[in-house]
């Protein structure tokens, strides 16, 4: 007997702020969709706005290896995680669905970059 599973297209992000941004973030939970290159969820837009300034530097710099070359995060694994690594510790989850977002929001919380 095999059982099959639905594949897990969504990645849940729990965003915790490094001590030296806990000022200026809150925790964040976000869900990414790598293949559509698709971010939701509360405060998205703030996230895309670090991911804008990442691709306008064309990198990130990192502790361990110089800098990272940043091209399209929203698709790119190591390229999104070099990115919300400079502010947050990122906890991956894969889900097969998007969660819940806080019906408060004044968006849908759906934005992708183009």
């Amino acid at each position: 007997m095999t059982t099959e599973h639905a594949p897990l297209d969504w990645i849940q992000l729990e965003l915790l702020p490094l001590p030296e941004f806990e000022q200026e973030f809150k925790p964040l939970l976000l869900w990414w969709n790598p293949e559509e290159g698709r971010l939701l969820g509360e405060n998205v837009d703030l996230v895309l706005q670090l991911i804008d300034r990442a691709i306008q530097d064309k990198f990130v710099k990192s502790v361990s290896s110089g800098s990272f070359e940043v091209t399209d995060p929203l698709k790119k694994p190591s390229e999104l995680a070099a990115v919300l690594a400079q502010y947050f510790w990122v906890v991956p989850q894969p889900v097969k669905s998007p969660g819940p977002m806080d019906s408060s929001s004044e968006d849908d919380g759906e934005h992708s970059l183009q």
